[in-house]
């Protein structure tokens, strides 16, 4: 009997110990699965921060080539200002100045008046040449704001901001191609 119960409480143990096992077998396997597939999501996470970062430097150089290209811009502005100024041009010169270069007509947007010998009230500049418009500058893509942006080579004044800021490529009032455009401050 002391036998029998003996080799019971083996069986037991035995029972016992393939069943706990068998749960640790079960739990490390489970364990290996999740390590694997957190393995997988992590190199996934790995190859997308990769990517990131290599978009993120394409958009800092264009960003710095588009900084340097409105520099640029902006310098040559100043410059062929600083000549216009200096040049002490008269005013029909600059009122041709001021016209398209594709010969279109702008429909009286705006004229450009020379400045005259001497004005009605004595305070006036003389080397100062008046715009002169009809108050229609509006936009000739959405026809809702003042324009503000010249597109070049036509150098016609006829987007707004929004208009302008998208890449135009041909220009409203006279449809020739364009390559660039200049943002200009009205006041």
């Amino acid at each position: 009997m002391r036998l029998e119960v003996e080799e019971r409480r083996k069986r037991q143990s035995r029972m016992l110990i393939t069943a706990i096992q068998e749960s640790v077998m079960k739990k490390l396997k489970e364990k290996d699965e999740e390590i694997q597939r957190i393995g997988k999501l992590n190199w996934v996470l790995q190859e997308r921060v990769k990517s990131l970062y290599v978009e993120n430097q394409l958009w800092r150089d264009l960003a710095q080539t588009n900084e340097a290209t409105a520099n640029s811009l902006r310098n040559n502005l100043e410059q062929v200002l600083a000549h216009a100024g200096d040049s002490g041009r008269g005013g029909a010169a600059l009122a041709d100045d001021a016209e398209s270069s594709c010969g279109s007509s702008d429909q009286g947007w705006r004229e450009v008046v020379p400045p005259q010998a001497q004005g009605s009230c004595g305070a006036q500049d003389n080397n100062k040449a008046v715009v002169v418009g009809n108050n229609n500058r509006k936009c000739r893509k959405c026809g809702e704001k003042e324009s503000s942006v010249l597109l070049l080579p036509c150098r016609h004044l006829c987007l707004c901001t929004m208009c302008g800021s998208t890449m135009v490529g041909t220009c409203p009032v006279c449809l020739s191609l364009t390559n660039a455009s200049v943002h200009v401050n009205m006041l």
